[in-house]
């Protein structure tokens, strides 16, 4: 029999290119449903703000899902508005799920390295175990959203599978992230050749392409036990200079059109972070994409882009 399959967000960064893989890899479009709240016409789609429990319980239990997949929820470090969107709208699939006697539907939730926070400067390799200890508003809403998922494994046994990605790098990420935003510059290079504008350069970060991040995402909700969380990332940590070198390599510009910006460097920010994925690989999942074909990726499709623009 087919899974019936839950995108939430799936009009979202993450949510698309899962979306888009599911549909390669799985001969399974007429079971596949998506939640989002922008107002579009598609088959199997339902506008739904997930905050909204009584109109997503309504969809759950039209739907009858197998898994759930939430990518939905905010990262604007806005307390009030990360809670809501993150811990709430999280409170209100679980609910739904039990209110509709639906206890054997799996839903993965979309944690965030964010919840690791602070690291101390021995401590460069992170795994599941390590102490959370958010440092932005967004963090602690993912620490109290991992917390609700385990409670409700707990008290509910509800199938709860909990990912934590580290950092993305994929065409269409949000500008509020070093990706979106040096993707944005070239972008605005490339057009008028105005400076491309950053902030620290000097961290080290752990990333890993979009494609092999959402084939996690499949891997852990049906490879892995409920209950658990699984970190996912490259394991190797890069320089933000190094990144951008890359970037600047691939797209052809010039070092000296960068110029860096120090209202844009945080007050608080974390030297060094990586993912020990040991957990992720038992799985049997290996990262399989560089982060040069990456950003070999990204210019094929920002050029793309451009090109439909222009016709």
């Amino acid at each position: 029999m087919e899974k019936r399959i839950l995108i939430i967000g799936s009009e979202g960064f993450i949510g698309k290119y899962f979306i888009n893989y599911y549909i390669k890899h799985y001969d399974a479009i007429e079971k596949l449903y998506m939640v989002d709240i922008l107002d579009i016409k598609k088959k199997n789609y339902f506008k739904c703000n997930v905050t909204n429990f009584e109109k997503i319980k309504r969809i759950i239990q039209k739907i009858k899902p197998d898994e759930i997949y939430n990518f939905s929820g905010t990262f604007s470090n806005i307390l009030e508005e990360d809670y809501l969107n993150n811990v709430i709208a999280t409170r209100n699939l679980f609910e739904s799920i039990i209110q509709n006697n639906n206890i054997n539907c799996k839903i993965l939730i979309n944690g965030s390295a964010a919840e690791y926070g602070f690291i101390k400067k021995k401590d460069g390799i992170i795994n599941e175990d390590y102490p959370l200890n958010p440092i932005s508003f967004y963090g602690l809403s993912k620490v109290y959203q991992t917390f609700l998922a385990k409670t409700y494994f707990l008290r509910n046994n509800i199938k709860v599978y909990i990912a934590r990605p580290f950092n993305i790098v994929g065409y269409g990420i949000s500008q509020k992230l070093f990706i979106g935003r040096l993707i944005n510059e070239i972008k605005l290079n490339l057009k008028n050749k105005s400076k491309i504008i950053l902030g620290n350069l000097d961290n080290e970060r752990d990333y890993l392409d979009i494609e092999d991040l959402v084939r996690a995402y499949e891997i852990i909700m049906n490879n892995s036990a409920p209950g658990e969380i699984y970190n996912i990332g490259s394991a190797e940590s890069i320089k933000i200079k190094e990144l951008l070198d890359i970037f600047l390599k691939v797209f052809k510009i010039n070092k000296n059109e960068v110029e860096i910006d120090k209202n844009l460097i945080r007050k608080f920010d974390i030297p060094k972070i990586v993912a020990d994925n040991s957990k992720l690989k038992r799985l049997n999942w290996e990262k399989k994409i560089l982060i040069e074909d990456s950003v070999r990726k990204i210019k094929d499709l920002m050029f793309n882009e451009i090109y439909k623009n222009h016709n």
